[in-house]
């Protein structure tokens, strides 16, 4: 064997060993857990905040809530009282009339024979095959 195929043949090993070695290292990567996976599920209660059995707080924000929402529901209450009250001052508390259409006469178009149409030449296609069809002689 000559030198020339020797160093041929041992890049080729070279390489193959190069490749199973970067392939190892690749699916090594891969098969690492990473991010929340690899935790167990109950890892993240360190970060909550602590559950407080303070029903006093709870109750008082629940008063509160209320009380913002029987102000809300008074103030809109009020709002339509007065809004009924302009409506009757100006005197439209009432609806009008709504005034009727009249029927009216339905037109007429006049016919001036310059398009497409019944033109009543005598020469009626009713091939059914559309506009442009139907002139090849075979009718």
């Amino acid at each position: 064997m000559s030198k020339t195929v020797i160093l041929w043949a041992l890049a080729a090993i070279a390489g193959m060993v190069l490749v199973a070695g970067v392939t190892y290292a690749a699916s090594g990567l891969s098969s690492q857990s990473i991010g929340l996976a690899s935790e167990p599920l109950r890892a993240g209660e360190d970060l909550a905040p602590a559950a407080t059995d303070d029903t006093a707080t709870t109750g008082a924000s629940a008063r509160a809530a209320a009380r913002r929402r029987a102000a809300a529901r008074r103030a809109a209450a009020r709002a339509r009282a007065e809004r009924r009250r302009a409506a009757r001052a100006r005197g439209t508390a009432t609806p009008s009339a709504v005034p009727t259409a009249a029927p009216t006469a339905v037109p007429t178009i006049a016919d001036d024979h310059s398009g497409s149409g019944s033109d009543d030449s005598g020469s009626d296609d009713s091939s059914g095959r559309g506009r442009g069809r139907g002139r090849g002689g075979d009718d």
